[in-house]
């Protein structure tokens, strides 16, 4: 009998690229996500193409994840509430911690043979010093990666409690084709009008796409993994200004754009996203926003190397030009 994954958060950049890789291999696939923005609307679509079978809303309606869950026999859960700015703690809450343990009870119902979480490394903090491993100290700076660590903790109480086989993996930096947040910076670096905030020396530690696919992948069938957490990242660690360099050769530009001081941009976004809190808009710069320019971390990948039997194979610079291709062959520089 063929498995029936579902993928929440399935019309997002990893959420789709999971839900196609699966597809393509053979697999029965139900995504649940939102579709009022272009970009989760047109992965809908394409997956629908495919034959995946497309439940459109939110995890925080227990209704809407108990139908999802009928005849699922694994889940790849990344459905979020992320960075949005003026978003409140409430809504960080009812999406990223309520919503999971509703999908939690639902696949305790159903039977399924897996449920991998869909964490992040914000949870050890956004700088820290030396590398970070899976036995480092918890550091959540905002509702977003305190919800995250929470909702991780209860997804693996069901392993512990009631021996659901959960799986946690954490990603570094995700990029590659259909990712929306860093296409602006792809965009700007290739018009030459990247603004960096900063000297650019914090540490970035990028995984490709196809990387993390494959950690699902693994974590997937291995019973190895079940009850464990484990940091996924790519093969080598760079600066931003590192980064922003790659962009602009594969991009053909002569530079990137200008510098400017981080330090006046950190109070100048905490000024603006609680003026525009207090009058109830969403405010166009906000301190998440801010940490890409004040990030410095690297990670330890030798847990999932050795348990998961998983290698990333994707170095950054072949990474960065794989995505500036597929967004100059998408359109998506000129929409």
């Amino acid at each position: 009998m063929t498995k029936r994954l579902l993928v929440t958060g399935g019309t997002g950049f990893i959420g789709s690229h999971l839900a196609e890789s699966a597809r393509k291999n053979g697999r029965e696939v139900r995504v649940l996500g939102m579709t009022e923005i272009d970009a989760d609307r047109r992965n809908a679509e394409y997956l629908q193409s495919l034959g995946v079978e497309v439940f459109s809303g939110s995890v925080a309606d227990p209704v809407l994840c108990a139908s999802a869950m009928q005849g699922v026999s694994d889940v790849y859960h990344l459905a979020v509430a992320m960075r949005e700015g003026g978003m409140s703690d409430e809504g960080f809450t009812e999406t990223n911690l309520t919503g999971t343990k509703y999908l939690l009870d639902a696949a305790l119902a159903n039977s399924v043979e897996r449920f991998i979480y869909c964490g992040t490394i914000g949870i050890f903090g956004h700088r820290v010093p030396g590398i970070t491993n899976e036995m480092s100290e918890f550091n959540p700076g905002n509702i977003y990666e305190q919800t995250k660590l929470e909702a991780e903790k209860l997804a693996l109480s069901y392993f512990e409690d009631h021996e659901l086989p959960v799986v946690a993996l954490r990603p570094a930096d995700v990029y590659g084709p259909r990712d929306q947040r860093l296409l602006k910076l792809f965009g700007a670096v290739r018009r030459g009008r990247f603004p960096l905030f900063g000297k650019g020396e914090g540490r970035r530690h990028m995984v490709y796409i196809d990387d993390v696919v494959s950690a699902f992948e693994i974590a997937s069938e291995s019973n190895a993994a079940i009850g464990k957490a484990f940091i996924i990242a790519g093969p080598e660690v760079c600066t931003l200004r590192e980064l922003i360099e790659l962009v602009r050769d594969a991009a053909g530009a002569k530079s990137f754009g200008y510098r400017l001081p981080l330090a006046p941009m950190l109070a100048l976004s905490g000024i603006v996203e609680d003026a525009c809190s207090l009058i109830g808009v969403s405010p166009p710069i906000y301190r998440r926003r801010m940490d890409f320019f004040h990030s410095d971390s690297a990670f330890d990948i030798s847990y999932a190397e050795n348990v998961l039997k998983w290698r990333p194979k994707v170095s950054l610079k072949e990474g960065v030009r794989l995505t500036m291709k597929s967004y100059s062959d998408d359109g998506l520089f000129d929409a």
